[in-house]
């Protein structure tokens, strides 16, 4: 097989002859393992392309078919275009519309307090239309979410790892795992954050990079707010939160975000390890764990203490309406 490069220079011959376009310009952005290029008509950016190995067709082909789903609900999206294997080449490729602007990790900061609230109740909003896409096959979800979590617990513990407070949030963990019995199961976008959405003019203009999509509780997209987007804007993270619910959030919603930030701290604390990030990861899941009250969370009356600008981020208040 010849390598990677000479694969993606014939491939982009062949696409070149599908698509019209002048020059590609590599996308270092993000910690996919595809190869990004946006593809320009004269100096203007029209596609994304993203170019994995073959063996992943099977996956994108059903991400492109998902993705049509998420446009005909009118999630603000790349429009998929075109997904095709290469066979000769061992290749595949995505080709979406390209979505122009600026992330959110860059823009937020600059916005008053007010307009960061605005957007995270537009980008919630988007979420929950994510969330639409249910799958037309059945899942046993909540044994193989018990079953991923006892895996990674164990890998922790084969590297001889432990993160702080974890036999306390361990038992926090078995004692409220009958709460996944009864989660729903729908699209998960399950990288949705601050990097992952673009914004034109200080606005949202749409949510990008939905190849590492899974079927699951919907609700587990908010473990990835004190994760990421808090150390952005916890203004956004709160609109985020209150845009989904349209300001009615459901007393059962914080003992399951709580549950869900407690699941996932020993795959992020794996994930460190393979980055040879340990000290900034434990830092990261010390910070989570102390700004957030799981003794109350069965309870779902007292929300997660997670402290930002402004006061609690989760305080239990009611915001006005957002007009977008």
């Amino acid at each position: 097989m010849e390598p990677m490069e000479e694969r993606i220079r014939k491939l982009f011959a062949e696409i070149r002859e599908c698509v019209g376009y002048d020059r590609a310009e590599p996308l270092e952005k993000g910690y996919s393992d595809a190869r990004k290029f946006i593809l320009y008509q004269a100096d203007t950016p029209v596609y994304l392309l993203r170019v994995h190995e073959g063996s992943a067709y099977a996956r994108h082909r059903v991400e492109f078919e998902l993705l049509r789903k998420h446009e005909a609900n009118q999630v603000r999206c790349s429009k998929p275009l075109v997904v095709e294997l290469a066979r000769h080449l061992d290749l595949c490729y995505l080709l979406l519309s390209y979505i122009p602007g600026v992330s959110g990790e860059e823009v937020l900061p600059g916005l008053s307090p007010e307009a960061q609230l605005h957007q995270g109740a537009a980008a919630g909003k988007e979420l929950k239309k994510i969330h639409e896409v249910t799958p037309n096959f059945p899942i046993a979800w909540a044994p193989q979410r018990t079953e991923k979590y006892r895996q990674k617990k164990e890998k922790l513990r084969g590297l001889g790892l432990r993160f702080h407070r974890q036999s306390y949030l361990e038992s926090y963990i078995d004692d409220h795992l009958d709460l996944l019995k009864k989660s729903p199961v729908t699209f998960q976008h399950d990288d949705f954050h601050p990097s992952n959405l673009i914004f034109q003019n200080h606005r949202l203009a749409g949510v990008i990079d939905f190849g590492r999509f899974d079927w699951g509780d919907p609700w587990e997209e908010f473990f990835k707010l004190p994760k990421y987007t808090c150390q952005i804007s916890p203004y956004f993270a709160k609109g985020q939160v209150h845009g989904y619910f349209h300001d009615c959030i459901p007393d059962d919603f914080w003992p399951k975000y709580n549950l869900f930030v407690a699941l996932n701290q020993h795959a992020t604390l794996i994930g460190g390890a393979q980055n040879d990030r340990v000290q900034e990861t434990m830092e990261k899941i010390e910070r989570t764990i102390d700004t957030h009250d799981f003794r109350n969370g069965a309870a779902g009356m007292v929300p997660p203490a997670i402290e930002g600008r402004g006061g609690s981020l989760y305080q239990r208040s009611t915001l006005h309406t957002y007009d977008f």
